[in-house]
C-alpha cells in the first residue's frame, strides 16, 4: 500500500505542504482552525511520520544540511543546481525535516563547515551538490561521522553512497542525432574543468564520437555566466575549420551562443546546430528553440533525500541510478549545411 504523505494530508486539508507539516509538527505559523483541519486530515487518511522523522524526533536535530560553495554571481543561474535545491526542499517538507543551507566562500571554509555542524551536531546529514574530481568533501563528511549522500557520478564520490544518472548513455544519443544529421565538425562548450558532471560528459562526448567514426570534437571551456563563453564561441566560428554544431553545457550558454552567430550572420539551424544538455526551460522561449537533453534533477534531488534518509536510519550505504536524460529536438539542430 502507498504511504500516505504530508502532500496527501495537505490536499485533504486545502492548505500549503510548508502549512501541513508547521501543523503536524506542532509548530508555530498557523492557526488553531488550520492546524485541527490539518490534523483532522491526517486521521483521515492514516498518515503517519516517516521512521527517519520519528527518529530524529527522538534526540536528533530533525535538519539536513547543504553547504553552498559558489561564486554570487552564480547561485541564481546554473539551472541544474536551481532544480536540485527544488527537488530536496519539497521531499524534505514532505518528511518534516528542515533544510540548513549556509553560503561560503572557499574550500576551506565548506569543510571547516562540516567540522562546525558535526562538532556541535548541528544537522545529522549532508547532502553534497557540486561534486567535483578528486573531491575530498564526502571523505571529510564520513570521517566526521555525519552520514552523507552525494548528487554525482560514483566514480567521483570517494566511496559516498551517490544518485546518479548515466551521462554516457545521453552522450551516445546525442552524438548519434548530430551524425544523423551530417555533421561531422562537433564542438563541446563545457562549464569548468574540475565539475565531475562536466568533465564525465565530455569524456563520454569524445567516446562517442570516436565510436561513431567522427573526428574527435573541440572542447572548449566557459563559466556560464562568463563574457568568455560568447568569446568563445566568436573564436569557434571566426575559426578556419569551424563547427557545424556546438553542444553547450545547458540551455543558457546555449541561448548566449545563439546571439554570437546571429551577430556573426549565420543563421541556427541553417549555419549551425545548436544543442544543451542542462535545460532550465528558457530555451523554450527563444527563436529558434532550442534542442535539449531532458532529465529530472528535481527528482534527483529528492531522491538523495531519501537516500540519506535510509542512511540516518542506519541502513547500509548504496549507489542508486536515475532514468539518463533523453534528447528533446527542436528547432535549433538540423542538416548540416551543404555549402
Amino acid at each position: 500500500m502507498t504511504r500516505v504523505r504530508i502532500a496527501d494530508v495537505a490536499a485533504r486539508a486545502g492548505v500549503s505542504k510548508g502549512a501541513a507539516s508547521f501543523a503536524l509538527n506542532g509548530r508555530p505559523g498557523v492557526s488553531e482552525e488550520t492546524r485541527a483541519r490539518v490534523l483532522q486530515a491526517a486521521v483521515e487518511l492514516g498518515w503517519a511520520p516517516h521512521a527517519a522523522a520519528r527518529a530524529l524526533a527522538g534526540g536528533r536535530t530533525d535538519t539536513i544540511g547543504l553547504v553552498m560553495n559558489r561564486p554570487p554571481h552564480l547561485r541564481g543561474a546554473e539551472p541544474l543546481f536551481q532544480q536540485y535545491l527544488e527537488g530536496v526542499q519539497d521531499e524534505l517538507v514532505d518528511h518534516a525535516i528542515s533544510l540548513l543551507i549556509k553560503v561560503v566562500a572557499g574550500h576551506r571554509a565548506e569543510l571547516a563547515t562540516y567540522e562546525e555542524w558535526a562538532h556541535g551536531t548541528r544537522v545529522d546529514g549532508l547532502v553534497v551538490i557540486d561534486l567535483r574530481v578528486g573531491d575530498d568533501r564526502p571523505a571529510v563528511a564520513r570521517r566526521l561521522g555525519v552520514p552523507v549522500v552525494v548528487l554525482g557520478d560514483p566514480v567521483h564520490a570517494a566511496g559516498a553512497p551517490a544518485v546518479w544518472v548515466d551521462d554516457r548513455t545521453t552522450a551516445v544519443e546525442v552524438i548519434a542525432h548530430l551524425a544523423g544529421l551530417g555533421h561531422r565538425r562537433i564542438a563541446r562548450m563545457a562549464n569548468g574543468v574540475r565539475l565531475a558532471h562536466t568533465v564525465v560528459r565530455t569524456q563520454a562526448l569524445l567516446a562517442a564520437a570516436r565510436d561513431a567514426g567522427l573526428p574527435e570534437p573541440v572542447v572548449v571551456v566557459a563559466d556560464i555566466t562568463s563574457p568568455a563563453g560568447q568569446d568563445l564561441t566568436r573564436q569557434l566560428l571566426t575559426g578556419a575549420d569551424r563547427p557545424t554544431a556546438i553542444v553547450y553545457e545547458n540551455d543558457l550558454q546555449a541561448m548566449a551562443g545563439m546571439a554570437v552567430a546571429a551577430e556573426l550572420g549565420l543563421e541556427v539551424p541553417g549555419d549551425l546546430s545548436v544543442l544543451a544538455w542542462d535545460a532550465s526551460g528558457l530555451g523554450r522561449l527563444t527563436l529558434p528553440t532550442v534542442t535539449t537533453v531532458q532529465d529530472d534533477p528535481h527528482e534527483r534531488g529528492a531522491h538523495a533525500v531519501r537516500l540519506l534518509l535510509d542512511l540516518i536510519e542506519g541502513e547500509p550505504g548504496r549507489d542508486e541510478q536515475d532514468p539518463p536524460g533523453r534528447l528533446s529536438v527542436h528547432d535549433s539542430t538540423g542538416p548540416v549545411p551543404t555549402s
